[in-house]
Order: C-alpha cells, then sequence, then structure tokens
C-alpha cells in the first residue's frame, strides 16, 4: 500500500483526468474481485477526488467489482455447492436463511462493519440470492463509503493519507451495532423456524 500511495504522488494529475477515474475504477474493481482490503482506496478516492465525487467514484467501483463477483460466484460455484449441500441437509440451513431473510438481511450485512465487503459478495453468489436484492443491498455501503472518502478528504499530502484511519463516529458506530445485532436476531429466528419445519417434517 505505502509503495502504491508514493507512486500516486507523481500520477495525482493523472487519477483526475478522464482516463484517470477510469483507471482507478478498474483498480478498485480488480481489487474487490481480488477479495483484498480496499479502504484505503476509498480513503485515495477521497484525497484525490473530494467527499463527494469520491464516494460516487468509489460505490460505482464497488457495485460493478461486487455484481462480476456475485455472477462469478452464481455461474462457477453455486451449482458445486448445491451438489455438497444436498448431501448433508442441515448444512444448507444458512442458504434457506439468506433466502428467507433476502433483501433485509443483505442490506444489514452491507450496513454492518464486521461482514467483509469482498467476501458477500462472492457468498451471496453461491446463495438463492436474486440479484435485484443483491444489487438493491449494495447501498448499504454508501454510509461507510461516505465516512472513508470524507476522511481522505481531510488529508493535506499523501504522507498524512498513510496513516489516515476511520474514527469512531458516533453515527456509524451506532449504525454498525445496530445493523449487526440485527443480522444476528433474524439469523437465529431463520434457522429456528427452518429446523422447526424440518422436525415437524421427519415427525
Amino acid at each position: 500500500m505505502n509503495i502504491f500511495l508514493e507512486n500516486i504522488f507523481n500520477l495525482s494529475f493523472f487519477f483526475n483526468t478522464g482516463i484517470g477515474i477510469f483507471a482507478f475504477v478498474c483498480i478498485y474493481i480488480f481489487i474487490v474481485l481480488l477479495i483484498l482490503p480496499a479502504s484505503w482506496l476509498s480513503l485515495l478516492s477521497g484525497f484525490l477526488y473530494g467527499s463527494y465525487l469520491g464516494s460516487i467514484i468509489v460505490f460505482i467501483s464497488a457495485s460493478i467489482g461486487a455484481s462480476v463477483a456475485f455472477f462469478i460466484s452464481k455461474s462457477f460455484f453455486a451449482k458445486k455447492l448445491k451438489n455438497f449441500l444436498s448431501r448433508y441437509p442441515n448444512l444448507s440451513v444458512m442458504e434457506q436463511i439468506v433466502k428467507k431473510g433476502g433483501l433485509k438481511l443483505i442490506f444489514l450485512a452491507r450496513l454492518s462493519p464486521i461482514f467483509p465487503f469482498s467476501i458477500l459478495n462472492y457468498f451471496y453468489g453461491l446463495n438463492n440470492v436474486k440479484f435485484r436484492d443483491f444489487a438493491l443491498g449494495l447501498f448499504g455501503i454508501i454510509p461507510g463509503t461516505f465516512l472513508y472518502c470524507s476522511i481522505g478528504s481531510l488529508a493535506k499530502s499523501l504522507q498524512d493519507l498513510k496513516y489516515a484511519q476511520a474514527t469512531n463516529n458516533l453515527y456509524m458506530t451506532i449504525i454498525g451495532v445496530v445493523s449487526t445485532f440485527l443480522v444476528v436476531y433474524f439469523s437465529a429466528k431463520y434457522s429456528r423456524e427452518y429446523f422447526d419445519k424440518s422436525e415437524e417434517f421427519n415427525l
């Protein structure tokens, strides 16, 4: 990361051109597909483009990368997972939870900071999730995206950016805690319903 930021110093003018923004978007997509941390790129986007334009660029980049990962997972891995779960029915509970929770659980998981963004993209592709719900759930990353871009926009130099960290924003903390609690609550609720139905069926 540090080497990349040092090289950016001489390329900052380039990244503020149309081609430069396109290159930044491609880099962000590539990072998301490789399941690598992209928060530092969000900070960089804020530094290069400001809070609002930076947030828009990050959101578009993250959404494209997430969608590609979703379809890769659904096209190449989902069928193999279903064949595996067919041999172990009890393991299919997670798929049933995601299916029943739908957009609600997807959106809440995106709001929560404890669920890695890139891993969720592939995870949802493995489950019976509609792309419409997946795409709408991406709006849950907007608060976090704006926070990182805003922090990046405050940096006066790339040297400052290397040490920038997400502050304990009260509103983001509340959103994170509440969304995480709701994900756990609904997951437990849906899993309990699934096992209750399974017991009734076996009886």
